[in-house]
């Protein structure tokens, strides 16, 4: 036995000899110097050196979101008297701020139709540190606008706008508020924005670290037809891109796309157009051709629209989401196919994400606590009144809320159509107009569903409506339906019960009694159009029926 084993273990370490030398290379390896140690300390970074552009923005930062601070504006009097006869030319005046003190500040009197008021009044002002005083800044800002918000009295909504469209990824002016005091005269409180130049360019598109991009100013009422003011730029300013996205939108519509996307940033551009109709900017680019700037970047040269002038906003919960398009580029771009259903689903992301209760009430409770370290400071009258249109504010803010995704439910849906060329008419929704009327839903005796409409007092209106996006032809609506009492009272839209469009009248009538009665409307579309489909009542008393599945679309 013992045999065996000495044997066994002489061949053990015979099988396992050549493995020696690579096993011994190995240790060798790990204990010299050629090795890299696995236990080695991480090279520590080189600290970063602060740039005078970094320490600018850092400025910038905290100003915007610090306290509310006071202005003191003053003016000699020969730069006062010069204010007086002519309000755009800009005279130097000091501005305190705190314990700063800037000299020579470039100030003029700002604004348009609404909000211009004269030097003696309550004037917005436009600031600008560097340009009599080279080199001068305040708080990381070359130039900025202290606004009188005549037309705001909550303050907030050019902050409440300024901050949804940076979060979006949507450039435009920080805001915030301030006392602002002019020789003296206590003007109350202003919103401050930070201006849009060289340094906002910078800031805001990092493809254009020098500020080398045309931007233009829209001026007042003023569209892409027409030369623009251009605030920064490099090179000959012979509006040479502005004539290519001219030419762009003024393209037929079966190349228009193409060429506008060459031009223009259209996904931006889309999600701007969603903002402005989320926002009920009326008085912007798109609605009036107002409030904008249009940047065109020098590396893709591709314009994007940058929002301004944002104080009046958010007047009705209820505005429709496409409520007409007066600019150039928003009319040739919306009119092409698709880009109305775009439009729709980028207002449905954005609303989602960021136009929501939380968002919107934590952005004006941070903004109102901030606003009211100084309010408290203010009479008391003042105070409340301020207070009292933010809450406004606040509630037609969260009503909007609410009025967004409604409309989403009515939107208008392509139609389509069986082989026989029928469809049945979905996506109703109950409208009691006027009067004390009854618009539910119940399931007849016998089985279908019906729309029941009931006048309780004189001259009601009561229905359903249905949207519905048709293109160009001719249709016949048909429905069956079904009276009992019903006393009619006529008006030019219609007379008893009967089928319309809205908008419009009819000329079909159901009243008294009667038995299941096939109702028609026929309609001629010369072009593509929406339109929303009305089955309704006008009574004094009485009651009616509509089968529902019955309410069918035909096509000649």
């Amino acid at each position: 036995m013992g045999a065996k084993l000495a044997v066994c273990s002489a061949q053990m370490r015979h099988r396992f000899r050549p493995a020696l030398p690579f096993l011994t290379v190995l240790l060798l390896c790990l204990l010299g110097s050629g090795c890299r140690r696995t236990d080695a300390r991480p090279t520590t970074p080189a600290p970063v050196v602060e740039t005078q552009e970094m320490r600018l923005d850092r400025e910038a930062d905290a100003f915007f979101a610090g306290p509310i601070r006071t202005f003191e504006v003053s003016f000699a009097t020969n730069a006062l008297e010069s204010l007086r006869v002519d309000p755009r030319k800009a005279v130097p005046a000091t501005v305190r701020v705190g314990t700063n003190v800037f000299d020579s500040v470039s100030v003029h009197v700002k604004g348009s139709a609404g909000s211009t008021r004269s030097i003696d009044d309550n004037p917005a002002l436009t600031l600008n540190f560097g340009r009599f005083k080279s080199g001068q800044h305040a708080f990381g800002l070359h130039k900025l606008h202290l606004n009188n918000s005549v037309q705001d009295p909550s303050r907030m909504n050019e902050l409440v706008a300024s901050t949804l469209y940076r979060r979006a990824g949507i450039p435009t002016a920080r805001a915030t508020q301030a006392l602002v005091k002019l020789n003296g005269r206590d003007l109350g409180v202003y919103v401050v924005k930070e201006g849009y130049d060289k340094a906002f360019v910078r800031r805001n598109f990092p493809e254009d670290p020098k500020g080398d991009g045309n931007l233009y100013d829209g001026g007042f009422v003023r569209d892409i037809d027409q030369d623009l003011t251009r605030e920064v730029g490099k090179g000959t300013n012979d509006f040479a891109d502005l004539k290519k996205l001219r030419a762009a939108a003024n393209e037929p519509p079966a190349t228009r796309a193409a060429a506008l996307e060459a031009i223009l940033d259209t996904d931006h551009f889309l999600s701007y157009c969603a903002f402005q109709s989320i926002n009920d900017d009326w008085d912007g680019y798109p609605r009036n051709r107002n409030n904008y700037r249009l940047y065109r970047d020098p590396v893709k040269n591709r314009f994007r629209f940058i929002p301004h002038g944002m104080d009046q906003l958010y007047a009705n919960p209820s505005q429709a989401l496409e409520p007409g398009w007066n600019g150039i580029v928003s009319q040739r771009f919306f009119e092409l196919p698709g880009t109305r259903d775009r439009l729709l689903d980028r207002i449905t992301q954005i609303s989602n994400r960021y136009f929501t209760p939380d968002a919107l009430t934590n952005i004006l409770d941070t903004a109102t606590l901030r606003l009211n370290t100084v309010l408290t400071n203010r009479s008391e009258p003042e105070r409340q009144e301020i207070l009292a249109h933010i809450r406004g504010l606040r509630g037609r803010l969260l009503e909007r809320t609410i009025q967004i995704p409604l409309q989403m439910e009515m939107r208008p849906r392509p139609v389509k159509f069986d082989a026989n060329g029928e469809m049945v008419v979905g996506g109703w929704l109950p409208r009691p107009d006027t009067g004390n009327g009854v618009a539910e839903i119940i399931n007849l005796p016998n089985g279908p569903r019906a729309f029941h409409l009931v006048a309780r007092s004189p001259a009601t209106v009561a229905g359903f409506r249905a949207p519905m996006r048709l293109p160009a032809g001719s249709y016949v609506l048909s429905g069956r339906f079904k009276t009992a009492g019903l006393q009619p009272f006529s008006d030019p839209r219609g007379t008893g019960a009967g089928i319309r469009i809205g908008g419009g009248g009819r000329t079909n009538v159901l009243s008294g009694d009667t038995d299941w009665t096939v109702v028609q409307f026929p309609i001629e579309l010369p072009e593509a159009r929406d339109l929303e489909w009305v089955a309704e009542i006008r009574a004094d008393a009485g009651e009616a029926w509509i089968e529902m599945n019955s309410l069918r679309l035909k096509r000649k």
